[in-house]
């Protein structure tokens, strides 16, 4: 079989294929713009097939007819991309579209020069009409593959089992011609081998396009489409279409420059790839053009899902050092292509501070303003036009500005900082990098963002004041604790005093007043240091040994009455903890049980071993307490039955305990007395050896 025979065959087949296509799409469709235009398109590529089967049947080489009939297949290609793509979901007609435009423009131009290629009205051209049928044939197939490509990415993952393999199928058309032209360009001519398995190829795609239009009779597809995606092959497009004129261009240059031609085809090209990257990373163009696709692409000028989230992970998940106010300000004005901007919070009605700007010269401090504005920010809920304020101030009815807002040439827009409908503050936006207009939908996002900054602000002003009330909590507590201690040391001062007449002049007495001074000194001075910010309640790592510390607390009471006994079980037993809050422990606890026995009752100190623990046993035989007093009264702070009394104490006694590692538990019942039990952790025998003398001494 000659080449010629089997591109007859290959382009008859496809013919054939593309024609029941055609037939079934028309069966099956529901009206609609996209079933319209996909019959369209398997129509224009069956008459395209037949055609050039019928050229292919003489020669290999295609007429204009065929040339133009394939421009008008692969247009109703993308025209049909095009509209599954965007009108589906944005509902505009598609010749209004920028993308639809430049099909159309792409398309009529090749379209002229198949036709009238040999006219003399194409002299002008710089290049010769078949270069630029293969360089227009190129750019419609790489439009193609852009189309499928943002088509097949923009679907969401529940849909695409119904439009992948339309995707594969025309996406496979594309890209064959895509590789049958780049190849022409290469080579100077089409490849016969290409062009005779062209039809075949074109025909293996139908039943992938079949299955498609099968699961999709309507076309009704879901389609999100991403401004980013479209922002960036809008790029790719227009920057491919740039390189191409200025090519030509410098392909003019070269051929008519004369004896500098190529030397100023080198400068003018240098200069326009230079010129490109200036304006690709220009930021004003990125706005203006941002802008553009918004307006032209899309019904709605954002993309709200990606700006809510960006705008969270803004100020969600700042870097570390940044503050919160600029995190907002940088998430905001990125919204509006804004630049520069600042954040007030208010305190009173009519005056506001600074909090933070952004790239922003404006007055620092607090400044007052009018309570109009306030009232206006409230009532509206809406943003003020600075610019149209100047322009008008009579579309704001009842609102003045002040003068230092309006002083600042480049004031833009103020976005309320409202938090459960009350005025928290706004943020002053500049101008943006490139004009834009903005309306409702403009004012709407901005003022849900505004709410949303707000309450990100107050959580944090909340934060502040809930940290500083635990700190003078804490504060709170220490110096109840420490009063509690004062207390017992103002009784125990008073005593003196009340004797002091009676045995002044006993030398005895005198060296007894000076030493109970001197440790009430040093008790305060420990007091203070533990009100101090940085006084730590935790225990001091100081070995204590417990037999001789609990003997010098039983000879300072013996004398008391009732009767106190001591029985200790252990010569010697160390524990860890700061021995005078532990001395004043016990102590309390004696004196809890002194008052609660009578004349004729006994108040027992014991001091034990239970397992890997020292137990400090306090027994009195009083009148003793039932469970649900001890359950919900006796460790109650601030719950005393003793006048003048704090209700400290006990709490106190077991905070301490379990500071130390320790448990305390009460043992009592209604006249039969009370025992009280500390265990606390004991130091090992080997490590009381190599204790020093001094850690567990008397002091």
């Amino acid at each position: 079989m000659t080449l010629s025979a089997f591109a007859f065959l290959s382009h008859f087949v496809a013919a054939i294929s593309f024609l029941v296509l055609a037939v079934l799409v028309a069966i099956s469709w529901r009206r609609g713009g996209v079933g319209a235009w996909l019959i369209a398109a398997a129509a224009a590529s069956a008459v395209w097939s037949a055609i050039a089967a019928d050229r292919f049947l003489d020669t290999m080489s295609a007429n204009s007819l065929v040339a133009a009939l394939e421009i008008l297949r692969t247009g109703c290609w993308l025209a049909f991309l095009h509209a599954v793509s965007f009108s589906a979901r944005e509902r505009r007609y598609w010749f209004r579209s920028p993308v639809a435009g430049a099909i159309a423009a792409i398309s009529i131009s090749l379209l002229a020069v198949e036709l009238w290629g040999s006219s003399p009205l194409l002299e002008w051209l710089p290049m010769a009409p078949k270069e630029i049928s293969l360089f227009g044939k190129l750019l419609l197939a790489v439009l193609g593959v852009l189309l499928v490509e943002n088509f097949l990415r923009n679907t969401p993952a529940q849909h695409r089992w119904a439009i992948k393999f339309l995707c594969f199928g025309v996406g496979g058309l594309f890209f064959y011609d895509f590789f049958l032209y780049a190849d022409a360009l290469l080579f100077y001519q089409v490849s016969p081998d290409l062009l005779a398995a062209r039809g075949l190829t074109n025909a293996l795609i139908v039943p992938l396009i079949t299955i498609s239009a099968r699961r999709n009779p309507d076309w009704s597809i879901d389609v999100f489409v991403s401004r980013q995606v479209v922002f960036y092959s809008a790029t790719l497009v227009g920057a491919g279409a740039y390189l191409i004129m200025m090519a030509a261009a410098g392909f003019y240059i070269r051929e008519f420059g004369g004896e500098w031609g190529t030397v100023l085809e080198a400068a003018f090209l240098f200069a326009a790839i230079l010129c490109l990257l200036l304006l690709v990373f220009s930021g004003t163009v990125r706005a203006w053009f941002k802008s553009a696709i918004s307006r032209h692409f899309f019904s709605y000028k954002y993309d709200y899902r990606a700006e809510w989230s960006r705008f969270i992970t803004t100020i969600s998940t700042g870097n570390a050092g940044v503050e919160l106010a600029q995190r907002i300000l940088a998430g905001v004005c990125n919204i509006v292509d804004s630049p520069e901007g600042a954040v007030w919070v208010s305190h009173r009605p009519d005056r506001v501070e600074l909090l933070e700007s952004w790239n922003f010269s404006v007055p620092s401090g607090a400044r007052d303003v009018d309570p109009s504005l306030i009232s206006f920010l409230e009532d509206r809920e809406t943003v003020v036009n600075v610019v149209s304020y100047r322009a008008n101030p009579d579309a704001y009815p009842g609102l003045r500005l002040p003068d230092w807002i309006l002083e600042l040439s480049r004031a833009w827009l103020i976005v309320p900082l409202l938090h459960h409908e009350r005025f928290l503050g706004f943020i002053l936006l500049a101008q943006p990098r490139a004009a834009r207009t903005v309306g409702d939908e403009d004012y709407v996002l901005l003022t849900t963002v505004g709410r949303q900054a707000a309450s990100y602000l107050a959580e944090q002003q909340s934060a502040r004041a809930l940290a500083e009330s635990q700190q003078f909590d804490q504060f709170n507590r220490r110096f109840a604790f420490v009063l509690h201690d004062i207390k017992n040391l103002v009784s125990q001062l008073s005593l003196l005093v009340q004797n002091f007449e009676k045995h002044k002049d006993n030398p005895a007495f005198q060296e007894d007043v000076l030493q109970t001074v001197r440790e009430s000194v040093e008790k305060m001075n420990g007091l203070l240091v533990r009100l101090h910010q940085s006084g730590k309640e935790a225990v001091a790592t100081v070995p204590v040994d417990l037999r001789s510390l609990m003997q010098s607390i039983f000879e300072a009471n013996r004398e008391r009455s009732p009767e106190l006994r001591f029985e200790p079980a252990v010569d010697r037993i160390s524990v860890v903890a700061d021995r005078g809050r532990l001395e004043a422990v016990i102590s309390h606890l004696i004196d809890n049980a002194f008052e609660a026995v009578d004349v004729d009752g006994c108040v027992t100190l014991r001091l034990g071993v239970r397992g890997r623990d020292a137990v400090i046993e306090v027994e009195d035989s009083g009148t003793g307490m039932d469970e649900a007093f001890i359950r919900n009264e006796l460790f109650r702070p601030f719950r005393s039955t003793k006048s003048g009394g704090f209700g400290l104490g006990t709490f106190e006694s077991r905070e301490f305990v379990q500071e130390c590692g320790g448990r305390m538990e009460v043992l009592s019942e209604p006249g039969h007395g009370t025992t009280f039990s500390i265990s606390l952790p004991a130091l090992p025998p080997s490590v009381e050896e190599n204790l020093p003398a001094k850690s567990v001494g008397v002091s």
